[in-house]
């Protein structure tokens, strides 16, 4: 079990600057090892996007006589440091930003007198990758841009490069560049551009920055924004000439297997230029993309574009570790890891996750995400952006809501992932602070974590499997338009965040989303496996996938492979139970009319409305379940998911009673929990508590169910049935 922390390092009280992490000292060392870390993100040396001499300075700089009084060191040291440890450290590559800063010199042009933060709103110069490129004040750092590319960068157009910055930018269909504003400091000056890794030119420069790197020492590399150029839609991008012309490429693909769209019969698909095609038509953008003409054969085309490049970046930093002779890992910042992520997945090593929304009671999430990555450790990090970080944050600065911040630790490892410990972590790009989470309460979690490590299993031991067909939802999910909205229902606060449109009655429909909501807010232990296209992701769903699972729920699985369509067949036809939630197979004709005369073969409407639906499912659930069931309690409010261990089960209870008057999660008097045993006999039981506290429980049992009784259960249990 990977332990990681959001290691940003950021200061109290003092903006979020990106990208140039601060200073590492053995201070934060002390920190790692009293919390347990093994493995830190967002971490080290992301100053390449400012420049590669800069970078380099990061990892190999001088450092002042005054910071090395107080145990500051460069970032190569750190990470020997925690090298010498087993802490891995990741390197973050920012790979969406490039960078220009207000800057003023001294006099020999040596040295900044002031970056970034100018005092007085003086006149001032620049530095950057404009600068760099052009070898403008290179005496700073004495390295020129031929000392890292002596042939220079030639573009797709085979011109030589003489402004990385300008060359490489994402830009809207005006060709006007795209801004990573979420990282720009409000109120400053400094200028982010959001960068567009479909250029050769960018890439290039991308694989200097984790050679520097590696060559720095770091254990791995993540690529932040992994879905780059993606990333910019939302700000009007991409439409870059590169990406116009691999768009075009595509097309022409398109158009040799027969399936080139309709209105583009006849296009001169060399000179064909989708940015000037949507702005003819006078279309807002990105609007409702649904609506946008041509955007899914975009949308598909971009899909392609990020699995190619994500894997080219991953394999140079394998290769190059190679040559240095040592195995480096790579991740990405996989965000809230929605289905554009999943044909990347193959070249990661570690799942490195932003939530989207920050909220507690997120069950369904970490189901979800722990059936993304398989047997790959899970690192999650809090997002302050539409959550209920700032809340929470507050509160601790104040020195309440540490049963929240309990809460929030250790509520994604109970439901098979790993939230990360904030460690000065980002809180945006307007709020002056940074989350730096009281210190005696991390070390109470990662404690119970460290001590308690075989209570935590990849494998829930759960009986039931929800499949997520990928060709079924990522344009679907494309589309939804969710909100980053949440709602806080003013008596409890924090803990009562939640995202606006899967409880608005007539909100998009997101059937998967909406099954695995259920079934979490009913205490039902489920594993999510996730089914590939064939295309963009190689089908190897196979009949071990599901063989062991006594129920197979498929909610919208419109799409199937002929491979998954056959093995779900196999499935039913040896015995095993499914339910079909609304469409399913639409793509083979009489697949879903062969399912439904299978007696073990459950069909549920999915009404338009969404209400109506739900209950329909839950009804069918429940009588396909009922002879099924494994664990049960008497108290809906708890949060229950079940580990699988080496001799036993354990089942993880989260108690999210927090009163807002007490400040602190209040005692459930009593929990009545139900396991049936008909095919598992237990001895021996166990209750584990966070703060090490002995539970009052007792055990009894009735024909094939064992019945335990607790009394006053915290904030956190963990029940471990051993095996006779």
């Amino acid at each position: 079990m990977e332990r990681g922390i959001y290691f940003d390092g950021w200061y109290k009280d003092n903006h979020c600057y990106h990208p140039s992490l601060p200073l590492r000292s053995m201070q934060m060392i002390e920190d790692l090892e009293r919390y347990n870390g093994t493995l830190l993100v967002w971490s080290a040396l992301g100053g390449g996007v400012i420049s590669l001499p800069y970078l380099e300075h990061e990892a190999f700089g001088e450092v002042d006589p005054r910071l090395r009084f107080y145990g500051y060191m460069n970032d190569s040291e750190f990470i020997a440091e925690c090298n010498k440890r087993g802490i891995k450290v990741f390197g973050i590559v920012f790979e969406v930003q490039g960078w220009e800063f207000p800057a003023i010199y001294s006099d020999d042009k040596k040295s900044f007198k002031e970056l970034n933060v100018i005092k007085d709103n003086k006149d001032h110069d620049w530095y950057g990758l404009r600068e760099f490129t052009k070898d403008r004040n290179y005496e700073v750092f004495g390295k020129k841009f031929s000392d890292y590319f002596p042939d220079g960068l030639y573009n797709s157009d085979g011109k030589e490069v003489t402004n990385i910055w300008e060359e490489c930018c994402a830009r809207d269909f005006n060709g006007v560049p795209c801004h990573a504003e979420w990282v720009e400091v409000k109120n400053h000056e400094h200028i982010a551009y959001s960068m567009c890794r479909n250029n050769p030119v960018w890439r290039e420069y991308l694989k200097q920055i984790m050679k520097i790197q590696i060559d720095a020492g770091v254990a791995g590399i993540q690529l932040d924004e992994c879905e780059l150029p993606m990333t910019s839609v939302r700000y009007g991008g991409c439409f870059c000439k590169d990406c116009m012309k691999q768009f075009n490429a595509y097309l022409k693909e398109l158009e040799a297997k027969g399936r080139l769209p309709e209105e583009l019969k006849g296009v001169d698909l060399d000179t064909f230029n989708y940015g000037e095609y949507l702005k003819a038509r006078k279309v807002v953008y990105p609007g409702n993309i649904e609506e946008l003409p041509l955007y899914k054969f975009y949308w598909e085309f971009q899909l392609g574009a990020i699995k190619k490049y994500f894997k080219e970046l991953a394999d140079y930093a394998k290769g190059y570790g190679r040559q240095q002779g040592r195995e480096v890992l790579v991740s990405g910042n996989f965000f809230d890891i929605m289905p554009c992520y999943y044909p990347m997945e193959p070249s990661a090593d570690v799942i490195i996750t932003e939530m989207k929304q920050s909220i507690l009671k997120q069950a369904h999430w970490y189901r979800y995400v722990a059936g993304f990555a398989g047997d790959k450790p899970v690192i999650v990090a809090e997002n302050p952006y539409g959550s209920a970080v700032y809340e929470l944050v507050d509160l601790l600065n104040a020195g309440k809501g540490y049963d929240l911040y309990r809460l929030l630790l250790i509520e994604a490892s109970a439901y098979g992932c790993n939230m990360s410990v904030p460690y000065g972590a980002w809180m945006g790009n307007t709020v002056k602070d940074a989350f730096w989470p009281p210190r005696n309460v991390t070390v109470e979690v990662q404690d119970f974590l460290l001590n308690n490590e075989r209570l935590y299993s990849k494998k829930s031991g759960a009986n039931v499997l929800v499949l997520y067909s990928f060709p079924s939802n990522y344009w679907n999910e494309a589309i939804a338009g969710y909100s980053s909205s949440v709602l806080d229902g003013e008596e409890e606060g924090t803990l009562s965040y939640s995202v606006i449109d899967p409880d608005d009655p007539n909100g998009v429909r997101m059937p998967f989303w909406e099954v695995v909501r259920q079934l979490s807010q009913n205490q039902i232990s489920y594993d999510v496996k996730f089914m590939a296209d064939g295309d963009l992701r190689e089908d190897s769903f196979g009949v071990e996938d599901i063989r062991n699972y006594e129920l197979v729920v498929l909610p919208a699985c419109s799409t199937l492979t002929a491979n998954q369509a056959e093995i779900i067949d196999k499935y039913a036809a040896g015995g095993g139970k499914v339910l079909i939630f609304g469409a399913a197979a639409e793509n083979i004709d009489g697949w879903l009319e062969k399912m439904k005369e299978y007696k073990n073969v459950v069909y549920c409407l999915n009404d338009s409305y969404k209400p109506k639906a739900l209950k329909e499912f839950n009804r069918a659930f429940e009588a396909v379940y009922g002879d099924i069931w494994k664990v049960r309690t008497d108290n809906a409010s708890v949060g229950l998911q079940t580990h699988a261990l080496e001799n036993g089960l354990a089942i993880h209870l989260v108690n999210y009673g927090y009163s807002r008057e007490l400040d602190a999660v209040e005692p459930v008097e009593e929990l009545n929990i139900k396991v049936c045993v008909k095919e598992q006999e237990f001895g021996d039981i166990i209750v584990h508590t966070l703060q090490g506290r002995k539970l009052e429980y007792e055990t009894g049992m009735e024909g094939d169910v064992m019945n335990i009784k607790i009394h006053q259960l915290p904030l956190y249990a963990v029940v471990e049935l051993i095996n006779k």
